[in-house]
């Protein structure tokens, strides 16, 4: 089973596409046709759509449920309904900042007869968790906006996930749907210093499971902390727990998930040369996977979803053809999740059996895995044992000090470079490497 993100490289590469276009802070070729000119002319000017969406913002920062549903189409009773309940769970959220920004719109916002107009305008929801969100993050949403006459107000008739500005993500949304969004309420649990983010239904497994997130929390943030990890993590986490596949795929994201659990993240809002790239993850973990049958198996993917949400804020966000070495990136998560433990107790143990023996799809041949086979034919589970001890004996042979070091050079490379870095931190070339790596690999599995 997968354990880990979808991955996070693929989604920081998203965001990192994402976060030029919030920078830019421009409109798209909306067509406003602001010249046109006449008694009957319907035009839609910029103003009014600041105006509109700055309105919504105050709204939500002054608590005004009234003045927040007020922009929604009136007559539609269930579009009202479904935005007085994303205010009533936003306001639960432990929010440091909250307000929409005004992205790109399409459509015909102008008419020089007199007849209505329609179009479709994305609105960023700009926030940040107190205490865990190194950075605001947003959320994508697209209003379709109708002006009936020259003086009717703007009314939002449609609300949904804006589709990702360049195409050919994974996810069909940015960051879309929050739980704020789909859930009919929220219970927010604290477990240190993150929070547990369920339905009402879940709450009793939220406090059940607090303490070891909270635990695990603290045992990634402490491990990091005595090694010399940079100062720019988090100090805590939002963690949201559903059921089944179908929802972890659904829950800040919109994409086909086959992970236990997965840890998202989000560029950065507004800053251009901000070194913060990724400015909060948000972790979802399945209560259906074989991870919630005991506690350990909560702590262990507790442990290695955390890791990934600690170090994210270190990613350079730069494009890269392949993206960062899976086997770093899982294998220094799941390294995190079961530190201390011996390898023969790791439920990957004995599919990394097989595979030395040849029994598995490709047979082991001392090579580090590869981020274009790392699926290849199932084979994304052993691979994800293989970067787990590839982590391992880098701790065990160079010291965790310099495995940290190691892996805070390759997430601040460039995707494609980042076995380089670690290598180049490490003093060995990867032929080298694997060399020992392979020997070390047939000895814990034998």
């Amino acid at each position: 089973m997968t354990l880990g993100i979808l991955s996070l490289v693929l989604v920081v590469a998203v965001g990192a596409g994402v976060g030029l276009i919030l920078r830019d802070g421009r409109s798209g070729d909306d067509g406003t046709g602001e010249t046109a000119t006449g008694p009957n002319t319907v035009v839609v000017k910029d103003e009014e759509i600041t105006k509109l969406v700055e309105g919504h913002s105050k709204a939500l920062a002054s608590g005004d449920a009234k003045a927040f549903t007020s922009i929604f189409d009136q007559k539609n009773a269930a579009l009202v309904r479904s935005q007085a309940r994303v205010f009533a769970n936003l306001s639960k959220m432990p929010l440091a900042e909250k307000s929409y920004q005004v992205l790109r719109r399409q459509g015909r916002a102008a008419d020089s007869f007199g007849r209505g107009v329609k179009f479709t305008q994305d609105v960023a929801f700009v926030h940040r968790f107190a205490d865990i969100d190194l950075r605001p993050v947003a959320e994508w949403y697209r209003w379709t906006i109708e002006k009936a006459s020259p003086n009717a107000p703007l009314v939002v008739t449609k609300v949904e996930g804006a589709p990702p500005p360049t195409g050919g993500e994974e996810s069909k949304t940015v960051y879309y749907p929050g739980p704020w969004d789909i859930w009919p309420d929220i219970t927010v649990t604290k477990a240190g210093s993150s929070i547990i983010l369920t339905k009402p239904q879940d709450a009793a497994l939220a406090r059940r499971i607090a303490p070891t997130v909270s635990a695990a929390a603290a045992s990634d943030l402490d491990f990091w902390q005595k090694n010399g990890g940079p100062v720019t993590v988090p100090k805590g986490f939002v963690v949201a727990l559903v059921k089944g596949k179908s929802q972890l795929g659904r829950l800040f994201r919109t994409a086909k998930a086959d992970e236990a659990g997965v840890s998202i993240g989000m560029p950065s809002w507004g800053a251009v040369n901000d070194p913060v790239k990724v400015g909060g993850t948000r972790v979802v973990m399945d209560t259906t996977s074989e991870f919630f049958e005991d506690q350990q198996g909560i702590m262990e993917i507790s442990k290695h979803e955390l890791a990934h949400s600690m170090v994210a804020g270190l990613d350079s966000a730069e494009f890269s053809l392949y993206g960062k070495a899976n086997w770093i990136v899982e294998g220094f998560a799941e390294y995190m999740a079961d530190r201390g433990r011996p390898i023969s107790r790791n439920r990957r143990f004995p599919m990394g059996r097989a595979y030395l023996e040849g029994r598995l799809a490709m047979p082991f041949e001392g090579k580090l895995p590869t981020n274009t086979m790392w699926d290849y034919r199932q084979m994304a589970n052993v691979n994800y044992l293989m970067g787990h001890l590839a982590i391992r004996f880098i701790a065990e042979k160079y010291g965790e000090q310099k495995l940290v070091e190691g892996v805070v050079a390759a997430y601040q490379a460039n995707g494609d470079e980042s076995e380089a870095a670690l290598f180049q931190v490490l003093g060995v070339s990867k032929a080298a490497f694997e060399r020992q790596w392979a020997g070390y690999v047939r000895a814990q599995l034998t």
